[in-house]
């Protein structure tokens, strides 16, 4: 059926009319309700798609109290991590007839509450969210308005929340413990801000693998990078100018990873750096990156399942956490 800017849309009356069918057959065919038959279905359906027909998502919404829809908040779009996230979690949430709704905060508190007032306006089902974590108001809100989420990437340690995250501690010592493994001892920690629950947990892990292989721990070599830079690592330059003294890279994400690795071949220096996210299992790159990844489509499938329990319980959830596990992905960054 050919449209235009004047046509107008197409109802279940017009199905109706030009089927023979009653309009509530043509209803309870579209929603495809026991009562009848795959015959009638198969023609309403070839009918309605002819025509052009949309649901009205609407008053469909307006009788069910659902909108088939979610809401995935995330604090950079620009980092693949995070795109990588959106793609394993739209797609299963496309799967279960879901709709996503994606919002980005850039590390910003106040971004963030619009964010989540933006989705409880547009009445969605549900939120995925990786919080930036310098509010816990947000969470009052979705509470107050009986909203199931999940909190993935980052975890508030003293709240109960619905959360899946990595087990950062586990992906701190992993990252340090490779760098050791080949003869470094004054590892360089380009951490994140304190505030992400992230950075204190891979910091953990630095520390605690320092102590196991009894190297001592040097305040000097850990320096908070911009998380959302991209181009180049502005933290390097000082460190060095300042003449601390450092033989290896443990960088807190990917994308500060490859920021620090960039700077280094600018000064000429060739150095080992390991990140943290595996993005590059991802993205077909001619980078070579060592880091500490995890089952994304496992991750991603934890989520759903999270979020979806809230959705159909009869009765109140207790918060809980799932902890991924983590693993080291070897490749050929640094020549000895």
């Amino acid at each position: 059926m050919s449209s235009s800017a004047g046509s107008k849309r197409v109802t279940l009356k017009d199905i109706a009319q030009a089927t023979g069918f009653s309009v509530n057959t043509i209803s309870r065919a579209l929603k495809d309700r026991e009562d009848i038959s795959e015959r009638t279905k198969k023609l309403v359906r070839e009918k309605a798609n002819e025509m052009g027909y949309l649901t009205d998502m609407v008053a469909a919404s307006m009788r069910s109290g659902k909108t088939n829809t979610v809401a995935i908040i995330i604090p950079d779009i620009a980092n693949p991590f995070f795109s990588t996230q959106l793609k394993e979690l739209d797609g299963l949430l496309r799967a279960k007839g879901y709709t996503s709704i994606i919002l980005n905060t850039d590390e910003d508190g106040e971004i963030e509450l619009e964010a989540v007032k933006t989705a409880i306006i547009r009445k969605v089902d549900g939120i995925i969210i990786c919080p930036t974590q310098h509010r816990e108001d947000i969470f009052k809100l979705i509470s107050d308005n009986a909203l199931p989420y999940v909190i993935f990437a980052r975890r508030f340690p003293l709240r109960n929340f619905f959360t899946v995250a990595w087990d950062d501690v586990q992906s701190g010592y992993q990252a340090t413990e490779h760098l050791l493994s080949l003869g470094k001892r004054r590892i360089l920690f380009l951490n994140g801000p304190p505030h992400i629950s992230s950075s204190v947990d891979r910091f953990t892990g630095y520390c605690a693998c320092l102590r196991a292989y009894g190297i001592p721990y040097d305040p000097a070599l850990v320096v908070e990078a911009d998380i959302l830079e991209t181009d180049h690592c502005s933290c390097i330059k000082p460190i060095l100018e300042a003449h601390v003294q450092f033989d290896g890279i443990f960088a807190f994400s990917d994308f500060i990873a490859l920021a620090a690795l960039e700077t280094l071949e600018s000064l000429g220096l060739n150095l080992p750096v390991v990140g943290v996210d595996d993005i590059l299992s991802n993205l077909n790159l001619p980078i070579r990156l060592t880091s500490v990844g995890a089952d994304k489509k496992h991750e991603a499938y934890c989520i759903l399942h999270m979020l979806h329990e809230q959705m159909v319980a009869t009765h109140p959830v207790t918060p809980y956490m799932v902890k991924i596990e983590t693993h080291l992905v070897v490749r050929d960054t640094y020549k000895k």
